[in-house]
């Protein structure tokens, strides 16, 4: 199951007994866990929804869903005295185009009886559809992930990371924490920035040369990366937002999601006749993401897959 970073949305419980939907003795309680490490981030409780009994939901507040992560979600509750628990996993996931955007760009309909209407999980589908086809296209996922990459110095001002980082709260040097930009602690004795490229993060020299108003060419005095030690980033890494071309990208593929020559490519079909039309796809229509233009739109982030620093 997956969740949109960014929005406030809700997650639900139904409690079966004998097949029938029944109400807990009492409000569940319901308690939020990273997905990955178990540490409780939240807690609080399901509220009965209006449309059925047994039908309960918890409302997920954006602030805890700014970054694509693994949730887990444990309800507990008891029906008829007995102790339940039913524990649930969700993804929090970046949507390469907002589905309200979606709408837009795509002339679709929002409400029933709206010319071109499509229902918001048939959206959220497509999407979806889309995001994991610019995916296994790319080999790149385009959203913000909390953790703590590891990487070994060069005797060089400059310590490459390989991935793409945003920001970053701390820097440890052979398991010591040097810099702790919560804590305000730095015992590095230099500050450290990200680099332009956002793959690296270098050493800030009072010695820098600037040529031209821009540091063209930096030539570090004295601190530097150890050759061979490790340092340990924790920050977010990934992209500050969706390319342009990626969210152009996904709304062609949401279109072709829909596209009627979208059934046929699925089943593999090469051509097809219609009494006067003939349909006739290319082979390339079943390589890549399938769309000539998308295929374009996304290469350059394939070929550049690998940064230089």
């Amino acid at each position: 199951m997956e969740l949109y970073t960014g929005i406030t949305q809700k997650i639900y419980l139904d409690i079966y007994k004998d097949g029938e939907l029944v109400a807990a003795d009492s409000n569940p309680v319901v308690i939020i866990y990273d997905g990955e490490t178990d540490v409780q981030l939240f807690s609080g409780f399901g509220l009965p929804e209006l449309d059925d009994e047994g039908h309960y939901g918890f409302s997920l507040l954006d602030n805890y869903v700014m970054t694509d992560k693994l949730i887990k979600v444990v309800w507990t509750y008891s029906v008829g005295a007995n102790a339940m628990t039913t524990v649930d996993y969700y993804n929090v996931v970046t949507p390469y185009i907002s589905i309200s955007e979606a709408y837009t760009k795509l002339h679709f309909g929002r409400e029933e009886g709206d010319n071109n209407h499509k229902a918001f999980h048939e959206m959220a589908e497509a999407e979806r559809f889309a995001r994991f086809m610019i995916e296994n296209y790319t080999g790149v996922r385009f959203g913000r992930y909390e953790k703590t990459l590891s990487a070994y110095g060069q005797d060089a001002d400059i310590l490459y990371l390989g991935d793409r980082i945003i920001s970053f709260t701390k820097l440890s040097e052979n398991n010591k924490i040097v810099i702790d930009k919560v804590a305000n602690v730095n015992v590095f004795s230099f500050n450290v920035d990200i680099t332009d490229t956002s793959h690296s993060i270098r050493i800030v020299s009072d010695e820098d040369i600037n040529e031209g108003g821009k540091k063209d060419i930096v030539y570090p005095s004295y601190g530097s990366f150890y050759g061979g030690y490790r340092y340990d980033v924790t920050g977010v890494f990934g992209w500050k937002s969706v390319p342009e071309k990626v969210q152009a990208a996904t709304l062609m593929l949401m279109k072709d999601y829909f596209g009627k020559d979208n059934i046929w490519r699925a089943r593999y079909v090469n051509s097809i006749s219609f009494g006067d039309t003939d349909m006739q796809f290319s082979k390339l229509a079943f390589r890549g993401t399938g769309n000539f233009y998308v295929d374009k739109l996304l290469d350059e982030f394939k070929t550049t897959n690998m940064a230089v620093i």
